[in-house]
């Protein structure tokens, strides 16, 4: 087997309706492949159209909706390939973009995980910039990502990650909107973190590979689109409470003591603004 796709996916049906013919154009690049759809127990008819249209892809179906992380965990650990993609339900990949991050880890034998560049499925006006990300950085000092918008912010010295990331205070991370890893790291590093359920398990990983030692980049020549937030947006303040709290539990999990006692007052007024963004979610 070449790859694995693992798709997490709840309530799903119309998306994955639209963002399976192009995973599946995709693949057609390979000899040997899989898809793997791991279900949070959905209500609605996703299960009937998979069976129906889609015979040939593995179906795990869960007791209820455990989240992101576990679903994602349970279908890598099904995976038969040395190289998985965990992929969105709501993300387009084009036809070479599975083959061009398949080869990207031919050409670069050490690294461990890599991305496509992500471009934005609407771009609501002219003022937008159609890349919605390229990875991210991590300001360790306030607990905060931001994503990478532009190639040119790119660079070699954020892609070798120092031996002590906090006395860089900050490192260069990896999207799970449409991440190729090894298999076999994504398990020694203790994959995904259950505890996070959805949002920031990502930045939880990297931070772990980093710490590791582990490298990874994204390529360059792979491209996907994403639905940004399609399944979120309808479940009113659920991202924002999972901001704040697996925020917190990055830090507690992550930082070192003598770290978060040297940048406590930013790392907790960075906190006050997950909470305030929760409250005025939560209000409307």
């Amino acid at each position: 087997m070449e790859i694995s796709i693992v798709i997490p996916t709840y309530n799903g049906a119309k998306l994955l309706q639209e963002t399976l013919p192009y995973t599946i154009a995709s693949l057609q690049r390979f000899t040997s492949h899989e898809i793997i759809i791991v279900d949070n127990n959905s209500q609605d008819n996703t299960k009937d159209i998979l069976r129906s249209k889609y015979p040939y892809i593995r179906l795990l179906n869960l007791d209820k909706n455990y989240g992101f992380t576990k679903a994602v965990n349970e279908g890598v650990k099904l995976a038969k390939s040395e190289y998985v993609c965990i992929l969105n339900n709501d993300c387009f990949v084009e036809k070479e973009t599975f083959k061009n991050m398949y080869d990207f880890f031919n050409l670069h034998k050490d690294y461990v995980a890599t991305q496509p560049i992500i471009y934005k499925d609407e771009v609501h006006s002219q003022n937008d910039n159609k890349i919605e990300n390229i990875g991210y950085f991590v300001n360790l000092k306030k607990g905060k990502a931001r994503v990478v918008v532009h190639e040119n912010l790119i660079a070699d010295k954020f892609l070798v990650n120092a031996e002590d990331i906090f006395k860089n205070k900050s490192i260069y991370g990896l999207s799970a909107t449409c991440l190729l890893i090894r298999k076999d790291i994504f398990l020694k590093i203790g994959m995904f973190d259950e505890a996070f359920h959805s949002y920031l398990e990502d930045v939880d990983l990297f931070i772990r590979l980093a710490k590791n030692g582990y490298r990874y980049a994204p390529c360059l020549n792979a491209y996907a689109k994403h639905k940004h937030m399609a399944t979120s947006s309808r479940l009113g303040a659920y991202k924002e409470r999972h901001d704040l709290t697996n925020w917190i539990r990055i830090i507690i999990k992550n930082f070192p003591l003598w770290f978060i006692v040297l940048h406590f007052p930013s790392l907790f007024v960075e906190r006050l603004r997950n909470l305030s963004g929760f409250i005025k979610k939560a209000a409307f």
